[in-house]
């Protein structure tokens, strides 16, 4: 009796049929041959249904599927998103003029007036207190009375520019007025470090080697 498997079965017939051992083939030597069995003689439910409904079963599975992920899934409570027109305009400023971040800001608060005039971007402010968060309520002023995202922009940064250009002005000439009275320019980093190099040489010279006129070097 015949105990291997099941895919194996057509082979082993064929070699008893050449062998002469089988005279005639069995009924189902050729059905067999044209239609091979699985691993399994078993064979699962769904090969002997049709495709149309295997299909509308898988689409029902994943209709019923979706239906209780969407209807039980707990939705996390998540806070809204705060926008606020200014900071679309601040990180546009501050992307076209990086070193206005290096400039030192006080944030001591003052119990000063809060400025309501904004006909002018310097104002009644000295070119010293004007900085980039300036420029950018200026910009919201001017784009609140009509005038348009760009305008405002080239208005604030074109009277920003001729704002700074005054005040490197003055200082450049305070600088040159305090050199010709006496005053001292500070040393910079560089000089400095000059400097206390030109010491410590001052207190521990380099030695010199001095060789005869018969020594040679190498």
């Amino acid at each position: 009796m015949y105990r291997g498997s099941p895919t194996k079965l057509h082979n082993h017939v064929s070699r008893l049929l050449a062998g002469g051992i089988y005279k005639v083939p069995p009924i189902w030597y050729p059905v067999m041959k044209a239609i091979p069995p699985g691993s399994s003689v078993l064979r699962s439910p769904l090969q002997f249904q049709e495709p149309t409904l295997l299909q509308s079963q898988s689409e029902n599975r994943q209709r019923v599927k979706s239906y209780g992920f969407k209807h039980l899934r707990t939705k996390v409570a998540r806070p809204q998103r705060i926008v606020y027109e200014e900071d679309s305009l601040r990180r546009r400023f501050y992307r076209d003029h990086p070193y206005e971040l290096l400039r030192p800001q006080s944030l001591i608060e003052k119990e000063t007036p809060v400025r309501e005039d904004w006909n002018t971007l310097l104002g009644t402010k000295h070119p010293t207190q004007i900085t980039g968060e300036s420029v950018i309520k200026y910009q919201l002023y001017l784009m609140s009375n009509g005038m348009s995202k760009s305008e405002a922009y080239t208005k604030a940064c074109n009277e920003f520019y001729v704002i700074r250009a005054r005040q490197e002005v003055v200082e450049r000439v305070a600088e040159e007025q305090a050199l010709a009275f006496g005053a001292k320019r500070p040393l910079s980093q560089t000089e400095k470090v000059l400097l206390l190099e030109q010491e410590n040489i001052k207190k521990c010279p380099p030695k010199v080697v001095t060789l005869d006129n018969n020594e040679k070097i190498g």
